[in-house]
Order: structure tokens, then sequence, then C-alpha cells
């Protein structure tokens, strides 16, 4: 009969993922966020254009003041989100599994191990494929929508990765 053992764990004794050692994403996403950013403002300042022309009674300066505030709050809140975010986005491949993480106020760290992973595959959008970057998806059981993306990567990072995650997943079948 085989020994069953299930030893405690503590935190202390838990390894700790350095955050230095995270790959970063290719500078070149950070301009695709920028001219996707540009993009949603024109759309914002074209509907309010519209939206002025439109509207035949004259509205309180209170209220367009206002509304024009938020607008713009929202975009300089994106805006610097993009440009002090990205240097916090970055993946990590580690002997059992592949971590991302993102996020500026609210940083989010995902992890998934080579053993749940069902599917990989690599995407390129428009800008992507004008930059020649490549987006990582990463499939594991139950879900349609892929448990992890890693955008920006180099179009042959991403391959070497997906070739690398394909392998690595038909061991553990």
């Amino acid at each position: 009969m085989e020994n069953f053992s299930n030893l405690i764990i503590t935190p202390d004794n838990i390894p700790d993922i350095n955050k230095d050692s995270f790959n970063l994403l290719d500078k070149k996403y950070k301009t695709i966020l920028y001219i996707r950013f540009v993009f949603v403002l024109l759309l914002v300042i074209a509907g309010a254009v519209l939206f002025f022309i439109l509207t035949e009674e004259d509205l309180p300066i209170l209220i367009v003041g206002s509304v024009f505030s938020v607008v713009a709050l929202l975009l300089i809140y994106s805006a610097l989100i993009i440009y002090f975010g990205f240097p916090k986005k970055g993946y990590l491949i580690r002997e059992n599994d592949i971590s991302f993480q993102r996020g500026l106020i609210f940083f989010t760290s995902t992890s998934v191990p080579f053993n749940r992973i069902q599917h990989v595959e690599v995407s390129q959008g428009i800008l992507a494929k004008i930059f020649k970057l490549s987006s990582l998806k990463i499939y594991t059981a139950g879900g349609s929508a892929s448990d992890l993306s890693i955008p920006g990567l180099p179009k042959e990072t991403a391959g070497k990765l997906k070739d690398f995650l394909s392998e690595k997943i038909s061991r553990h079948e």
C-alpha cells in the first residue's frame, strides 16, 4: 500500500514569482494601443459634433461643459493607463506553467498549468499584421473563450511559443 502524504505548506515556503523575470511585450504593441486610442478619440469627437449639429435646441452650458469634462477625463485616464500600464504587461514561462501579468490600478496575474491547456492558437488583427505582431491565445477545458491571451508578441516569438506549448500539452495527453 502506498503511503499517503499531505504536507502543510506555509506562505513562507511558496516560491515567489519575480516581477523582473517577466518578458515584456514588444514596444510596437504600445503603438497599436495608441492608434486604437486615437481612433476611439476621433469617434467620440465625431459623435459629439454630430450630436450638437443635430440637436436643434440650445443645451445649457453647464450640461455641455459637464459632458465634455467627463469625456476628457476618461480619455486622459485611458491615455495614462496605456502609458504607465504598458511596462507592467509581460509573460513568463516556467517549468510547469505560463503566466501573464497586466494592470496598473487593477493588477492581474494569470497562470495556466501546461497540463490544463487544451488548445493554443496564434492570431493577428489588422494593426498587428501591419506591425508584424501576434497574440497567443491559450484555451483550457470548459470554455469557448481563451483563458489566457498574450498580445503584442513578435510573430516569430508567438509561433515558437505555440510550438513549445503544443509539444508540452501533447506530452500530458
